[in-house]
C-alpha cells in the first residue's frame, strides 16, 4: 500500500532523500549543491512529500510556494522562480516516482497539503523527450 507523509525536521532526512534522488536520472546528473540546498529548503518548509510502499520510499514531491503569475512566468517563459510564503500557488521543483501508476496519487495529496492554490510543474522525461508544462489551476 502506498503511504505519503512529510518527513521530520532533521538531518537524517535531507540524508534520506539525498541518497534516494541520487539513485536516479536526471537527479543523479545535476549539481550537488543546488539540489541539496532545495531539499534542505523543503523539509524545513514542509513543503514536500514522500511516498513509501513497504518501507522504501517509492516517491518524491517537493515544491515552494509562490505568487500564480510568478509561477506561471516560470512555468511558460523560464523566468526566475521567485519563492513567497504566502503565495497562492505551488511550483513542484522536485519530483520523481518509481512507478507511474503512483504519480497521480502524490500529486493529489500535494492538493490536499496545499488546499486553494493552483500547482504549476514541469515534467521531465528520462528518453529524451523536451520538458512540458503542466498545472493546474485552483477554482
Amino acid at each position: 500500500m502506498l503511504e505519503i507523509t512529510r518527513l521530520p525536521k532533521n538531518p537524517y532526512s535531507l540524508g534520506i532523500l539525498a541518497r534516494y534522488l541520487a539513485g536516479s536520472k536526471p537527479f543523479s546528473d545535476l549539481e550537488f549543491g543546488a539540489t541539496v540546498l532545495s531539499l534542505l529548503h523543503q523539509i524545513n518548509d514542509e513543503t514536500h512529500l514522500v511516498a513509501t510502499r513497504n518501507d522504501r520510499i517509492v516517491g518524491y514531491l517537493g515544491w515552494l510556494r509562490a505568487k500564480e503569475d510568478v509561477a506561471h512566468a516560470w512555468l511558460e517563459h523560464g523566468e526566475r522562480l521567485v519563492p513567497d510564503p504566502e503565495g497562492n500557488a505551488i511550483a513542484v521543483t522536485i519530483f520523481l516516482a518509481d512507478q507511474p501508476e503512483d504519480i497521480l496519487s502524490i500529486f493529489k495529496a500535494a492538493k490536499r497539503a496545499e488546499p486553494g492554490r493552483s500547482v504549476y510543474w514541469k515534467r521531465y522525461f528520462t528518453d529524451g523527450r523536451m520538458p512540458s508544462p503542466r498545472k493546474v489551476r485552483k477554482k
